[in-house]
């Protein structure tokens, strides 16, 4: 017969499973709710992020309705201050870029000889500025038409690993000029905040606000007839431990939304 003891020995075992087994269940029922309490959280921030945020566009495109053209604004130089908004306790911070401080690789579409001309004496500038390495500039100009026209596709493209072909289409973002032309981080960031990409094969030069390199280079730039007004809206959106961004590029002269997305804008 068992003994007293061992059947002692035995419940008590019976017991510590039992427990350890409650213990368990319990630790991950509290895990999956911690779990999706931070899901919820997050899914509520988004949300309300990007109702902020167009919110700020809409604001954005009132104002610059009412400008009428960048003379009309409330500073003078090419990016606005950073304008700190509290929202509901959250904090947003909203900044608008002029695009007419930058040069329009979208030009450079129509294989126009001067538009290339003056693109590379950009990069050139650029180049002896700041001490990177560049392409030559004249180099660069022709390889950013070649990859948007749609009659030639460059085959040094199909020689790279991946192989691939080239846009054959306006660029999208001036970041794409990395993957044309290969450029080093230091190059594209020495670079980036000159040039810009938006719709149409005209860049206008503001050439009272634009800074000083580039009022150097297109010094007897001839502006087109048409000035088209793009400007570059970022709004960072602040939680406790979470940012969330939006860029949108606006027609400010139309007040239209042209492209919009949840990242942070290039530089």
């Amino acid at each position: 017969m068992t003994g007293p003891r061992q059947q002692r020995g035995v419940a008590l075992l019976t017991a510590l499973l039992v427990m350890a087994l409650c213990v368990s269940a319990a630790v991950g029922m509290a895990v999956r709710g911690q779990t999706d309490i931070r899901r919820t959280a997050a899914v509520f921030e988004r949300d309300s992020a990007r109702h902020i945020a167009l919110g700020a566009e809409k604001m954005a495109i009132r104002l610059l309705e009412q400008a009428s053209d960048a003379n009309g604004l409330m500073w003078q130089e090419c990016r606005s201050p950073e304008l700190p908004v509290q929202v509901d306790g959250v904090r947003v911070l909203v900044s608008l870029d002029n695009l007419q401080c930058r040069y329009n690789l979208n030009t450079l579409a129509g294989a126009d000889e001067d538009q290339q001309a003056y693109f590379a004496r950009l990069v050139d500038e650029v180049s002896r500025s700041y001490s990177v390495r560049l392409p030559p500039g004249s180099e660069l100009a022709l390889q950013v038409s070649d990859w948007m026209s749609a009659e030639t596709d460059d085959p040094v493209y199909r020689l790279h690993e991946p192989p691939r072909y080239s846009g054959n289409r306006p660029l999208m973002l001036a970041s794409e000029l990395i993957a044309i032309a290969r450029l080093e981080m230091d190059a594209w960031t020495a670079l980036a905040p000159y040039i810009t990409v938006y719709p149409g094969a005209i860049s206008v030069i503001d050439d009272q606000r634009s800074p000083e390199l580039l009022q150097r280079v297109f010094a007897d730039y001839p502006q087109p007839q048409q000035k088209p007004w793009f400007m570059r809206l970022e709004v960072v959106v602040e939680f406790a431990d979470r940012r969330f961004f939006q860029c949108s590029l606006l027609d400010a002269s139309n007040g239209l939304v042209i492209i919009r997305e949840q990242t942070a804008c290039e530089p």
